[in-house]
């Protein structure tokens, strides 16, 4: 049996009543402040965290539904050639006129943009797959000296 140490025995009721206050004083204010204020702290900052992570839950969301949409989606008509396709929806897009360079060889459509906007890419390439499976076997963008503008050179095929 172990045996108490020779102070508490020699401390009074009184005395011995104090230390164990005291160490549960100090044993809270160290679960304070290492335990519940630490806690507290992460809580109020989730709390502030939550409305961004809904919007970027709410964003996967619409991209996942927009992926299934995709699946979904009857595949494009294949019957024009890859090169009609192209300058037709360079047409609908309003790029005809920022292309440098348009040919056609072995089924294989070569497109040039000196300088384009950077952000007309995505969709230009989204609009040549829905229309005739067009897509890009190999492409280089480099970005130009203007904000927002970039040289963009595609070799697009059917997928």
């Amino acid at each position: 049996m172990i045996e108490a140490p020779a102070f508490w025995q020699r401390a009074s009721l009184r005395e011995q009543r104090m230390i164990v206050v005291a160490a549960a004083v100090v044993i809270l204010g160290l679960g304070y402040a290492f335990a519940w204020k630490p806690m507290q702290a992460d809580i109020e900052r989730l709390a502030r965290d939550l409305p961004r992570a809904r919007s970027v839950l709410d964003a996967a969301r619409a991209q996942a539904d927009g992926i299934a949409a995709l699946e979904r989606a009857p595949a494009p008509v294949r019957a024009q050639e890859p090169l009609a396709v192209v300058e037709r929806v360079l047409a609908e897009r309003n790029l005809r006129q920022q292309v440098t360079a348009l040919d056609a060889q072995e089924g294989r459509v070569r497109l040039t943009f000196a300088a384009v906007r950077f952000d007309a890419l995505p969709g230009l390439l989204d609009a040549l797959l829905r229309a005739g499976g067009i897509r890009p076997a190999e492409a280089t963008i480099t970005q130009r000296v203007e904000p927002g503008m970039a040289r963009a050179e595609f070799v697009l095929t059917r997928s």
